[in-house]
Order: C-alpha cells, then sequence, then structure tokens
C-alpha cells in the first residue's frame, strides 16, 4: 500500500520544484549587462555611421567592448557546463534553447557578412525573431509569464525592423535590447535581490 504525502512533504516538493525553475541570479546579471552592452554597441555604430564621425567604431565600440565582455561570458560559459549534469531539466531545456538561437544567429551573421546573401541590415530583424524564439521557450520551461510578454516584443520588434533593412536598424535594436533584454532582466535581478 502507497504511504500518502503530507501536507509538509508536498509544500516541500513544490518549493523544491520552484527553486530549480528560478534563473541564478548570476545569469540575471549576464543578460543585463550584455543587453546594456551590445545597446551601446549598436548605438555608436548608427552615430558614427550616420554622422560620419572620423573614429574607427570595429575598434573603439566592439572590439573593447566585446573582450571584456567576452571575458566575463568565459567565466559564466565555464560555470554553466560545471552545473549541466545537475541542473533541472528545465535549465538545460533553456540552455539548450539559448545555444541553439546562439548558433543560428552566429550561422546567419555568417551568410551575411560573408556570402552577402541578403543585406547585413536584416540581422537585427532575424536576431528579434531567434529572441522572441528563445523567450518564449524560456518562458515554457522556466513558467515565467514573464519571458512569455518579452518573447512577444521581441517579435513585434521583429516586425517594425523588417521595415527598415537600412543603417537605422542599428537604432531600433539597440532600442529593442534596452526594452526587451536589459530591463526584465534588470527588475529580475534587482527585486531577487531585494526579496532576499
Amino acid at each position: 500500500m502507497q504511504k500518502k504525502s503530507s501536507p509538509t512533504d508536498v509544500a516541500e516538493l513544490e518549493l523544491a520544484l520552484e527553486k530549480s525553475r528560478q534563473v541564478p541570479g548570476f545569469r540575471t546579471l549576464l543578460a543585463f549587462f550584455w543587453g546594456l552592452i551590445l545597446a551601446k554597441c549598436l548605438f555608436a555604430q548608427w552615430a558614427f555611421t550616420v554622422y560620419n564621425l572620423p573614429i574607427n567604431p570595429g575598434f573603439y565600440v566592439w572590439t573593447l567592448s566585446l573582450v571584456g565582455s567576452g571575458a566575463i561570458s568565459l567565466v559564466y560559459a565555464y560555470w554553466l557546463f560545471r552545473e549541466l549534469p545537475t541542473m533541472p531539466l528545465s535549465g538545460r531545456i533553456a540552455s539548450a534553447t539559448w545555444v541553439g538561437c546562439g548558433v543560428g544567429f552566429a550561422l546567419l551573421a555568417l551568410v551575411a557578412g560573408v556570402y552577402q546573401a541578403f543585406s547585413i541590415y536584416l540581422l537585427p530583424a532575424l536576431a528579434a525573431v531567434l529572441l522572441g524564439v528563445g523567450y518564449f521557450i524560456h518562458s515554457v520551461a522556466q513558467r515565467r509569464n514573464l519571458f512569455k510578454f518579452v518573447a512577444i516584443g521581441w517579435w513585434l520588434a521583429a516586425l517594425g525592423l523588417f521595415t527598415q533593412p537600412n543603417i537605422n536598424s542599428l537604432a531600433w535594436m539597440a532600442l529593442s535590447l534596452l526594452l526587451f533584454q536589459a530591463a526584465p532582466a534588470g527588475w529580475l535581478f534587482f527585486t531577487r535581490n531585494r526579496q532576499n
């Protein structure tokens, strides 16, 4: 005969399941950080190009920003791969989703930049579509309705970005990163720290 679970056992199980769905603070801080860095780089690239400023944005904007940010991300990747075997299924699904979206975007950037199969200014719109997919799957895996709204925001941004296949897509993508990446990640990180 199967033993019935007590209300305390059920409450502890629900608490353990809820904790397994929470994204660690370091990851939300990293998402917030990358949203700000990429928004700054895209906006600077747009401004230097539109106003024809005699500064090399490839070095002074992108290289300097991405080298420092990349070092921080390597630390994150190290911890992520150490946690992966013990990570709950929802965390592994979310991590795999983001890796898949990142690889997909890298391939699209390669096709646009090297093979020139389509305008490089369509990359922000394609990135917005992939970010919407990533956030939507993440919302289901982690049971966070906030990410569903963020996904819808990215898909609406993609619709607008497809109408701007020119230099202005960089400025619009920068704004989208602030609204749909940095703001939600910052809100999650700072509200969690306030509760602890």
